[in-house]
C-alpha cells in the first residue's frame, strides 16, 4: 500500500462531526477522527503513526473505514452476526425524549447526555444498552452534539408579525428588491476580558502562544442582504447609531436603483426620527420591522455568525487588519454560499 494514501476530502457535515469527536467521544474514537483530520490535511499514514504512536496499517484501517462509511464508520462496531442493539422502538424513544428536557422523564438533570439515554433506554426497555451505542444511533438519526442557544421570551403576536412580513415579500413585485439589514460589534478584547482560546494545529508537546492586545477597540459592521439575488452590502462604522445608520442607508439606496424592501428589528437607531425622516424622503424606500427577540428570523444572523467563525476569531489582528479581512470576507463570498449560509436555499 502507498504511503501517500490519504483520506478522501471530507465533507463539512462530516468536518463539524470529526471535530465533535474529538472533543467528546470516547479516547480512541476520538483519536481515529484526529487521525482523519490530519490525513485531510494532507500528513501521510507513516507520519500519523508515529504522532499517534500506533502502526500504519492501523491509520490505514481507519482512513479506509471513514472512506467507506464517514464519521460513524470510526465507531466501535458491534460482533458480526450480533443484531443491532437499537431498534427502531429504541430509536423512537430516543427522539421522543430528545424533543424536552430530563425532567420531563423524572430525572434531575437540565441535559440529555448519552449516557443518561443509555441509562433511560434500559429502563423503558430492560435491555442494557453502552453509551457508544447510543452515540452511533444519534450519528443514524442525524443528531450531533452542540451547545445549546439562548433564546428570550417571544412577544405577543410574534407569530402572526412574521407571517405578515412573509406575505409581504410575496406579495413584492419583480422590481422590488427585498433586503434583510442588520449590524454586529466586531472587538479586540483586552487581558482584562480576554475572548476565547479556539483550538488549532500545533507540534505535539508544544502550545503556541497567543498575543492579546493591551487596548480594546470595536467597530460595528453594518449589513444588507439581498434574498433574492445574495448580493450583500456592508459598511464599517464606529458604532451603532443613527448618523451612521443614516449613511449606510444612503449608500444602500446608491447602490440600488427601484423600490426597496428593507426589513430589520427594532434597535433604537433604525426606529429614530431622522431615519424615518430619510425612509419618507424616499419614496421608493418600504420598511418592515422584526419582532422583538427574534433574531433567528433575520438571515443577516447567519452571516455574522459566519464571519465570526472564520475571520474574527483571529487574536492576533489589530483592529484596522480585521476590518479590512471583514470586508475581504464578504467580497469573496458568493452569492450562492450567501444565499445557503443564510437558510434561503437548500444545502
Amino acid at each position: 500500500m502507498s504511503d501517500s494514501k490519504t483520506v478522501r476530502p471530507p465533507t463539512d457535515q462530516e468536518h463539524q462531526a470529526l471535530e465533535a469527536m474529538t472533543r467528546e467521544a470516547v479516547g480512541r474514537v476520538a483519536m481515529r477522527a484526529q487521525m482523519i483530520l490530519l490525513s485531510a490535511r494532507g500528513y501521510s499514514a507513516p507520519a500519523i503513526a508515529e504522532i499517534q504512536d500506533i502502526a500504519k496499517v492501523t491509520v490505514y484501517k481507519w482512513i479506509d473505514r471513514f472512506d467507506e462509511h464517514g464519521p460513524e464508520g470510526l465507531y466501535d462496531q458491534d460482533r458480526e452476526g450480533r443484531p443491532r442493539k437499537l431498534g427502531p422502538d429504541a430509536e423512537a424513544e430516543l427522539e421522543r425524549v430528545l424533543e424536552g428536557p430530563p425532567t420531563e422523564e423524572g430525572y434531575d438533570a437540565s441535559r440529555w447526555t448519552a449516557p443518561r439515554l443509555a441509562r433511560h433506554l434500559e429502563r423503558e426497555f430492560g435491555t442494557e444498552v453502552h453509551p457508544d451505542t447510543v452515540r452511533r444511533a444519534l450519528q443514524r438519526l442525524e443528531y450531533s452534539w452542540k451547545r445549546p442557544r439562548r433564546v428570550l421570551p417571544k412577544p405577543p403576536g410574534w407569530e402572526k408579525r412574521l407571517e405578515q412580513i412573509d406575505r409581504r415579500i410575496e406579495e413584492a413585485s419583480p422590481e422590488t428588491t427585498v433586503l434583510f439589514e442588520d449590524e454586529t460589534e466586531l472587538r479586540r478584547r483586552t487581558t482584562c476580558c480576554p475572548p476565547p482560546l479556539r483550538r488549532a494545529w500545533m507540534p505535539v508537546g508544544e502550545q503556541r502562544p497567543v498575543s492579546v492586545p493591551d487596548q480594546n477597540g470595536k467597530f460595528f459592521l453594518y449589513g444588507a442582504l439581498d434574498v433574492e439575488s445574495g448580493e450583500v452590502i456592508t459598511e464599517a462604522h464606529p458604532k451603532g447609531k443613527t448618523c451612521y445608520m443614516e449613511a449606510f442607508l444612503k449608500t444602500v439606496l446608491a447602490e440600488i436603483t427601484g423600490p426597496i424592501l428593507l426589513i430589520w428589528d427594532r434597535a433604537s437607531w433604525h426606529v429614530s426620527g431622522a431615519i424615518q425622516d430619510l425612509i419618507e424622503a424616499h419614496g421608493r424606500l418600504e420598511v418592515m420591522l422584526l419582532p422583538s427577540r427574534t433574531p433567528e428570523a433575520n438571515p443577516v444572523e447567519d452571516l455574522w455568525r459566519l464571519l465570526k467563525n472564520r475571520v474574527a476569531a483571529n487574536l492576533e489582528q489589530s483592529l484596522d487588519a480585521l476590518e479590512a479581512a471583514c470586508e475581504r470576507f464578504f467580497e469573496q463570498l458568493s452569492p450562492e454560499e450567501a444565499l445557503r449560509k443564510a437558510g434561503l436555499t437548500a444545502s
